[in-house]
C-alpha cells in the first residue's frame, strides 16, 4: 500500500491512492461539490475549498426576488485534498473498512475548509454530524487528541 510510514505519519498518498481517495469524495460529496483534485501547496491544512462564490453572491441567490426569477445556482466547490496530510492518509485508509465514518469525516472535512473559506452559512447542520463522529471517536483507543490538547502540557 504506497510508501506507507505507520498512521498517517510522514505518509503521502500516490498517485493511484489519491485517485481512490478523489473518487470516494466525489461520491460521498456528490451535491456538494464540483469537483474534486490534489494539491502539493497545502502544509498543514488536510484540504481547502476554491473555485467558490463570495458571501454576497451566495445570499443574493439565496434571495426570494432571484428564486422567483428561476435564478438558482448549484454549489461550485473544489475540494482541493493534501495527499500528505495524516488526515487524508488515514480517511483513504479506512475508507473501505469503515465507510459511514468516512463518510461522516468526509462531509466534515468540506465543512472545515468552507468554514476556513468564511463561506459555510448554516453552522448548526453540522452539529449531529459532529456528535456521530466524536461517538466514533471514544469507540476506538487509537485516537490521539490534536495537538497542543490533553497530553503533557507544560
Amino acid at each position: 500500500e504506497g510508501d506507507s510510514k505507520g498512521k498517517g505519519g510522514g505518509k503521502k498518498l500516490s498517485k493511484e491512492e489519491s485517485e481512490e481517495l478523489m473518487a470516494f469524495l466525489r461520491t460521498a460529496l456528490d451535491t456538494r461539490l464540483s469537483d474534486v483534485d490534489v494539491t502539493n501547496r497545502l502544509v498543514d491544512s488536510p484540504a481547502i475549498v476554491s473555485e467558490h462564490d463570495s458571501a454576497v453572491t451566495r445570499r443574493m441567490m439565496q434571495m426570494e426576488e432571484f428564486k422567483a426569477l428561476g435564478i438558482n445556482k448549484p454549489a461550485g466547490y473544489k475540494l482541493l485534498i493534501n495527499p500528505s496530510h495524516p488526515l487524508i492518509v488515514e480517511l483513504h485508509r479506512v475508507r473501505g473498512e469503515r465507510p459511514e465514518v468516512a463518510r461522516l469525516v468526509a462531509e466534515q472535512l468540506l465543512d472545515n475548509a468552507m468554514i476556513a473559506a468564511g463561506i459555510l452559512d448554516h453552522v448548526q447542520s453540522m452539529m449531529p454530524r459532529l456528535t456521530s463522529i466524536l461517538k466514533s471517536a471514544l469507540s476506538h483507543d487509537d485516537i490521539a487528541p490534536p495537538a497542543g490538547e490533553g497530553g503533557d502540557a507544560p
